[in-house]
């Protein structure tokens, strides 16, 4: 594929995301970390953002909507005893199990897990037969973001990342649903940024037919190395196409020391926060806080106390 036809691919996504940007007001965030491209960074992101939000004060969820369970697993908990006792989203969303049967405290980083197992795949065939297949994580969203009890309606939870699957199927379009904001990892290389726009395209449908609020945080290079002029060059494409209409967020470096923090189970920004190849989500954490400061202060004014 030429670079003319790559950028065109890009600008036409483009074009379809930047007509409308409403905002919706809510006191729970929920994002969907977002890209039908794996590894591309969708589940070191949801832990990095959860961890470091969650370490400014934040009460946060994670949720795992991957089948593969990839963020289960770099939680520490184990998919297939979590499937033995019934505490997965599966069994939240599609066999009535309560928040508080399912959530489970994954003891770093202060961050709540809901998490995934292989069995979420025939997920997809479930929801398909189902009269509100598309929207039906939407629909229970309220049951795990506000604390039970009558008449209560306070949030258990600031700030809430789901790590979805790397398809663009009815798992996907639960999440982007019931979602405030996507945001999208890309890794810079050329293959990557041409799925961005059938991403972007989807978003598009989905704000027509099931969430006209939902809105796009930003594009997130991820594993870029400044030293390859492949990546300098996807990353000077991405920003020329793209930036006028959506963020572009500072790159995050490609680095071992993400390895190594999957290893030891918890966020490259805890273990190691001073790491350049961590500005990228830095940026997006000082964002979240100070939003979720904001909204507290409209709490506390419109209750009075």
């Amino acid at each position: 594929m030429s670079r003319d036809d790559r950028q065109s691919a890009v600008a036409s996504a483009s074009y379809h995301v930047g007509a409308r940007r409403a905002y919706v007001e809510t006191m729970t965030l929920i994002i969907a970390v977002a890209n039908q491209k794996g590894g591309v960074g969708k589940t070191t992101t949801v832990v990095n953002l959860a961890q470091a939000s969650a370490a400014h004060g934040l009460r946060v969820l994670m949720i795992d909507a991957d089948p593969q369970a990839s963020l289960t697993i770099y939680a520490g908990a184990d998919p297939r005893a979590l499937e033995a006792e019934g505490r997965t989203i599966h069994h939240w969303l599609l066999e009535d199990r309560t928040p508080d049967e399912v959530i489970v405290p994954t003891g770093t980083g202060g961050a709540d897990l809901l998490p995934s197992s292989i069995r979420f795949a025939s997920a997809e065939s479930e929801l398909l037969s189902a009269w509100n297949g598309a929207s039906l994580l939407r629909e229970r969203m309220g049951s795990l973001v506000e604390q039970a009890g009558s008449g209560d309606r306070r949030r258990r939870y600031d700030l809430v990342l789901i790590d979805c699957c790397p398809s663009l199927g009815l798992l996907t379009v639960n999440a982007l649903a019931a979602a405030h904001q996507v945001l999208v990892p890309v890794k810079t290389d050329y293959l990557s940024l041409m799925g961005v726009s059938l991403l972007l395209e989807t978003v598009e449908r989905v704000r027509a037919r099931l969430n006209p609020g939902l809105e796009i945080m930003g594009v997130l290079p991820t594993m870029y190395d400044r030293r390859n002029a492949h990546d300098r060059e996807a990353l000077d494409e991405l920003i020329e196409l793209l930036g006028e209409r959506q963020r572009v967020f500072t790159p995050i470096g490609r680095s071992t020391v993400f390895d190594q923090a999957s290893v030891e189970g918890v966020a490259t920004l805890i273990s190691r926060p001073e790491h350049k190849a961590l500005d990228g989500y830095r940026e997006i954490v000082a964002r979240l806080t100070r939003r979720t400061a904001g909204e507290r202060r409209e709490e506390v004014t419109i209750d009075g106390r």
